[in-house]
């Protein structure tokens, strides 16, 4: 742009020196006002154009340029050039000055507006290339001022948030989006991150490679709801470029939606996706003996999964509180099996990736919530936190809490488990009354609270299928005093 300018002004410049005379001369001076018309001369180079026209007589060194209409026309004579000083004896005295350059101060003019025009034009492609690097790099982060911030908090897998499958697809909304799931409610399990307290809350941790989420959503009453499941997996990477189509995922494609790929089955539909760091897998269920869901349907239900990746929540769900008689009931089996607990309890690493939740989203008769959580592998890229060890194998106990009409029916329930645990034994100081032992495939630790019955399951893994019955007790007793402790 300045280059164009400096051209610009220097042709301004020339104009406005050529004004009185034409590069190919038509006339030259013979005395007075008067010319005669002669053969026109071309100037060869610099110096023939310094002999046959001296410094003075108006004849610029410029390159060969067409003049503009010379000034002033004399009567019979034709176009004339601008007037030089007459010589000769006949014209010793002062002779009259030439008319005044008209032309030159509309070439100022012209010179000035060029200037303004370039200069704003300067100024305005200045702040369009300004607009246009920033959203480049808008465009090549993602998402803008948020996305460059990257990630903060509890919940980063490398510079991303960490999505909760659930808090995506929503349970709630399950209903108002693919339509009636019947009158019983849906029965949700998921799996979800749950980080522990850091030791440090200046360095929160992170999760530097990949992390996964599930949510899947029943109706109770299948017969009345016109899907029998609906379910979203996510797979979230913390580098970019992780996520690509792998050869299963293969199949037709949905209207205005990129990067999805629709596989159809008897009664069904799955639904393979990639968005950002993100792969996705929605599995719609409905059966073969009731009708279709619509394609509108799933191309909106697909639609939201993809838009709604870069703001979906990454905690689980706040389930809510209920209560009942004055009485508050536990909603949520994770909040009184908390993974803080399960780690002082047992001494070992806790893997706060890898928790699954359970629970009914009706609130009325028998409601039943669990949790799972598990132990770190030892093969996790960090030490284990202070005062804890790396199991070499797994404990990964599941702990169900039931609400009851009352304590009588919680300790009824309890005596109906018993008959099911080999070798029962009481255990003195954990809630209401508690018995431990073996139950069909695992360890189990039972026990009551007010109108609740808690179930701690926990098998053995390869690493620890030595540990005896009394090596299992010395683990869970500790975890379900703290269970019982949460529960109201």
């Amino acid at each position: 742009m300045a280059a164009l300018v400096a051209v610009m002004v220097m042709v301004s410049f020339a104009t406005f020196d050529r004004q009185g005379e034409r590069r190919s001369v038509g006339t030259v001076p013979s005395s007075g006002w008067n010319r005669e018309p002669v053969r026109a001369v071309e100037a060869p180079d610099f110096v023939e154009r310094e002999r046959r026209f001296p410094r003075g007589t108006g004849v610029g060194l410029m390159p060969h340029v067409s003049s503009p209409p010379p000034y002033p026309q004399g009567p019979g004579h034709g176009p004339q050039a601008w007037p030089a000083h007459p010589t000769g004896p006949a014209h010793a005295g002062p002779v009259p000055p030439p008319p005044p350059r008209r032309k030159g101060r509309a070439v100022w003019w012209v010179l000035a507006l060029v200037v303004v025009l370039a200069a704003g034009g300067v100024t305005g492609w200045l702040a369009l290339a300004g607009d246009e690097r920033s959203a480049g790099r808008e465009e090549r982060s993602g998402g803008g001022a948020a996305e460059d911030a990257g990630c903060s908090g509890d919940y980063c897998i490398g510079k991303y948030r960490y999505v909760n499958a659930c808090g995506l697809l929503d349970p709630s909304g399950t209903a108002s989006r693919i339509g009636p799931a019947g009158d019983e409610g849906l029965l949700v399990q998921e799996s979800f991150i749950d980080p522990l307290p850091a030791a440090d809350p200046a360095s929160p941790p992170t999760w530097p490679f990949s992390a996964r989420s599930h949510c899947d959503v029943r109706p109770v009453d299948y017969q009345e709801a016109v899907f029998r499941s609906l379910s979203l997996e996510l797979e979230q990477y913390g580098v970019d470029g992780a996520v690509e189509a792998k050869p299963a995922e293969q199949g037709r494609s949905l209207p205005g939606i990129e990067n999805v790929a629709v596989q159809d089955g008897d009664g069904g539909v799955e639904v393979f996706g990639w968005v950002r760091n993100t792969r996705f897998r929605l599995n719609l269920v409905w059966s073969n003996k009731k009708p279709p869901i619509p394609e509108a349907t799933i191309t909106a239900l697909v639609d939201s999964v993809v838009k709604g990746v870069a703001n979906a929540p990454s905690a689980a769900a706040d389930l809510g509180e209920l209560r009942e008689g004055g009485r508050r009931v536990v909603t949520d089996a994770c909040a009184v099996f908390t993974g803080a607990d399960f780690q002082d309890a047992v001494d070992y690493a806790v893997d706060p990736t890898n928790v699954d939740r359970g629970y009914h989203t009706a609130l009325t008769g028998s409601i039943t919530r669990t949790c799972r959580r598990t132990t770190a592998p030892p093969d996790r890229e960090r030490p284990a936190p202070e005062g804890t060890t790396y199991l070499d194998g797994s404990m990964s106990p599941k702990v169900t809490v039931t609400q009851h009409v009352d304590a009588a029916a919680a300790r009824a329930a309890m005596a109906e488990d018993r008959r099911d645990i080999a070798g029962a034994v009481d255990v003195p100081g954990v809630g209401d009354g508690a018995v431990f032992g073996a139950g069909r495939s695992s360890f189990s630790l039972v026990f009551t609270k007010g109108f609740h019955q808690v179930r701690i399951d926990c098998g053995l893994s390869n690493g620890n299928a030595d540990w005896t019955p009394a090596d299992m007790r010395a683990r869970l007793e500790p975890l379900a005093a703290a269970v019982a402790a949460r529960v109201p």
